[in-house]
């Protein structure tokens, strides 16, 4: 509106037509509301989540660090910690650590043990019996019979079993010759003698009765005599006399002359009970006269009956100095490569052989020096009797 021209008083006729404004409001309400004006709302900032994410980061990484330092802090103070106590468990005593480790050592060296003895297999015992292994004990030796075969077994009694202190061989037979269960051994029965027994100091008396069953024919006599024999072996003599206390008369001998036990040596040999079982057992009427020849005559069985103990593919030589025989391999034996059972019989039927002729033994060219119980190196300790059986204690 440049080309208007208002005067004052156009301006004032103008503002007269507008309107009346009113306010009914109480001044009081006006004052207030003037006093307290409404701040604007600010714009929210939108910069400040992404704030938040990078520091919650920062923190976390922060936070993962100081966690893998602490592990590798906590690692090397257990270690410390570890050799602390094994250090104390050496010095004081043992702590639940160190007894843990302890019972897992020894498992470990019981595995080992067990492993050792699959590989080795079970301990080699001796069959026959040692002098050096009767303290608190008597032997029962007697002659056991089958198939007209005699086997010298030796039942080693508990000493508080016996009715006397020193019982004497007559007294060990009578008391405990009836109480062998001879076919539950895989013999005959054959014990206890008809008749009555006698001893007198190193005598031993066979009253036989009329009727009796050792006159049958000639191989129940040689039975019955070698029986006897193996049975009192410890004895000076034994005398088989009738009722009338004569020398008896046998059909096939004739008058039986006093017997000397262990006068004629014996090779001994394998035989087989009705078990299966195999025992040592002299062959009498088939031994030679010398120990030099007996030892090496057992590299050969004497008859189908009896088996040769010496293993195949096993050889030696035999010299005699006087009352020692040396037995020597030809080839190095190593006694712990073969079973142990074989070798032990082989072993103690040379011993019993050259013991049954009053002879030592020694052994050389062997593997080992000490086995079994045996020192190779020195004269060997000889049995005193065969076929070991330990008597039940009750």
């Amino acid at each position: 509106m440049p080309n208007d021209k208002w005067n004052d008083e156009e301006i004032e006729n103008l503002l007269r037509d507008f309107p009346k404004i009113q306010d009914r409001r109480p001044k009081a309400e006006v004052y207030k509301k003037l006093s307290h004006k409404e701040q604007a709302p600010k714009q929210p900032k939108r910069w400040l989540p992404l704030l938040v994410a990078i520091v919650a980061f920062l923190s976390i990484s922060v936070l993962v660090a100081s966690l893998l330092q602490q592990n590798g802090t906590d690692s090397s103070s257990e270690s410390e910690s570890s050799e602390a106590e094994s250090t104390m468990a050496t010095d004081e005593a043992p702590t639940e650590q160190a007894e843990k480790a302890e019972q897992a050592d020894g498992s470990t060296k019981e595995s080992e043990g067990a492993a050792s003895l699959a590989t080795d297999g079970p301990e080699v015992k001796r069959s026959a019996v040692y002098e050096s292994e009767l303290e608190g004990a008597h032997v029962l030796r007697i002659g056991l019979a089958y198939h007209g075969y005699v086997v010298p077994t030796s039942f080693v009694i508990p000493e508080q079993l016996a009715d006397t202190a020193e019982p004497n061989a007559l007294e060990l037979y009578e008391t405990f010759a009836g109480q062998i269960d001879e076919s539950g051994l895989g013999f005959d029965e054959y014990h206890p003698y008809e008749g009555e027994l006698q001893q007198n100091g190193s005598t031993i008396s066979h009253f036989l009765p009329d009727g009796h069953s050792y006159d049958q024919g000639s191989a129940s006599t040689l039975l019955y005599l070698n029986s006897l024999e193996e049975t009192f072996m410890g004895q000076q003599e034994i005398r088989v006399l009738n009722e009338d206390g004569e020398a008896a008369q046998l059909s096939h001998v004739g008058t039986v002359e006093p017997i000397v036990p262990g006068e004629q040596g014996q090779s001994f040999y394998l035989l087989a009970s009705s078990t299966s079982e195999w025992h040592l057992a002299p062959a009498y009427g088939m031994s030679s006269e010398n120990v030099g020849d007996a030892l090496m005559a057992l590299q050969q069985s004497p008859n189908e009956d009896y088996r040769s103990p010496i293993l195949e593919g096993i050889s030696y030589r035999i010299e005699v100095d006087g009352a020692n025989a040396i037995l020597t391999f030809e080839e190095p034996l190593d006694l712990e490569a073969l079973d142990g059972m074989e070798a032990m019989q082989m072993i103690e039927s040379m011993a019993l052989t050259a013991q049954s002729y009053g002879s030592s033994l020694t052994v050389s060219n062997t593997a080992q020096a000490e086995w079994a119980g045996f020192d190779f190196s020195k004269e060997l300790e000889l049995p005193v009797s065969p076929n070991r059986i330990d008597w039940p204690e009750k």
